[in-house]
């Protein structure tokens, strides 16, 4: 291990990154701040769309980043060669598209014989809907996701982004294990990730209730199909709230005499979560008088302190101060690409022992041009300067 080492889990390893908007950029983020060398790899031709908002700072930390015009002949013949010297290529287009470019994993195994190579799609890169475009909030209605999701009340649920980070999360543990296999095996590998297939695992329960009691699962909102009560209640203050989740009898005791009604606790038939599911109006009337009277984090102690899992509900700005993720080192400041000094989230874990997570500011496109192709592909200057007049780096 050289002095300047890191130490951390994936130093040595260098990635191709050929992705781009939240999944595929996601992922790479993770490799990146695990110790990989990250280059990623865009075209001021058609840029990632990510980079004209406020999220390409995070989803681009701790990476490099190259210009490369591979619809050229020349770009392609300069993406090959970064092939031969990577471990990893990330791609994340619709099917058919990397191999269009020729960059299919065919190509790059010519370049690189044991590459390791991840294609995330909307719905993989085989059955009848291969060729569907699709973003990570869209899929979210494809997969059954959004029916079950929502207010009961009201139509379900009109989108959110959370599929994408999760796909994100999920390539970078299909990386580390294909790295496994390559350290034990010595193979390459191709994984072909359906976004689709990965989100409809999310929602097990729904599709085996509808498999053996052929019942299609409804929105429930805050409402768990087991405990009760399980919800989000109002407290003191301009819109703060408390989510409370009770998972036992023994717990429905213990909230009655926190929240100071004897008569709730002594009703038989509230005895049991299915009993109170048929009462929640009542009972959800009986803890919103309560935590009304109560500041949030007041009301979250005096409930944990009484065996219940409660939390308040937080929006972005406080999220943002949580006293538990600046202690815990979660947010690092640095300087962006804007000048401007931003606090930049981390890792969700830690090295117990080792070197803290690779943060550095997400990169500009062509940042690392002379890196990448000066050092690590030994272009004279010279070559460098015509590839850019030429627009092949670009």
């Amino acid at each position: 291990m050289s002095e300047d080492s890191t130490g951390l889990p994936l130093e040595g390893v260098r990635v191709l990154d050929l992705s781009w908007i939240i999944a595929g950029p996601t992922a790479t983020r993770f490799l990146a701040m695990m110790g990989a060398e990250v280059i990623k790899v865009g075209s001021a031709r058609r840029p990632d769309p990510s980079t004209r908002g406020a999220p390409f700072q995070t989803y681009n930390q701790s990476k490099l980043y190259a210009a490369l015009n591979i619809s050229r002949p020349e770009g392609l013949e300069l993406a090959m060669r970064l092939v031969s010297v990577s471990d990893i290529v990330i791609e994340n287009f619709a099917a058919g598209v990397i191999e269009r470019l020729g960059l299919g994993y065919d190509a790059l195994r010519q370049a690189k014989p044991d590459i390791i190579m991840l294609s995330s799609s909307g719905t993989g890169h085989s059955g009848p809907d291969k060729d569907y475009v699709a973003y990570g909030s869209l899929l979210q209605y494809y997969t059954g996701w959004n029916a079950i999701s929502g207010n009961p009340d009201s139509e379900p649920i009109k989108g959110g982004l959370w599929a994408d980070p999760w796909v994100g999360m999920e390539l970078a543990m299909v990386a580390a294990a294909a790295l496994n296999h390559r350290a034990v095996s010595g193979e390459g590998n191709y994984a072909d990730f359906s976004m689709a297939e990965a989100l409809t695992a999310s929602i097990p329960e729904a599709l085996l209730d509808y498999q053996m009691n052929d019942r299609v699962p409804e929105p429930m909102g805050n409402a768990d199909r087991h405990h009760a009560p399980h919800n989000v209640y109002r407290c003191k203050g301009s819109d703060r709230w408390l989510a409370i989740a009770v998972t036992g009898n023994e717990e429905w005791q213990s909230l009655c005499a926190a929240i100071g009604r004897q008569d709730l606790s002594d009703d038989e038939s509230l005895a049991d979560p299915n009993g109170r599911r048929s009462q929640m109006q009542r009972i959800d009337a009986a803890i919103n008088e309560w935590t009304q009277q109560h500041e949030d984090y007041e009301a979250m102690r005096v409930l944990q302190a009484a065996g219940i899992s409660a939390t308040p509900y937080l929006s972005p700005d406080r999220v943002f101060t949580d006293p538990q993720l600046r202690e815990g080192g979660y947010f690092t400041t640095r300087t962006a690409s804007d000048g401007k000094q931003r606090d930049l989230p981390g890792l969700g874990w830690r090295f117990e022992g080792g070197p803290e997570p690779r943060n550095t500011a997400a990169p500009v496109l062509g940042q690392h041009n002379d890196y990448v192709y000066g050092e690590l592909l030994g272009l004279s200057n010279e070559e460098v300067a015509k590839y850019m007049d030429d627009q092949i780096i670009y």
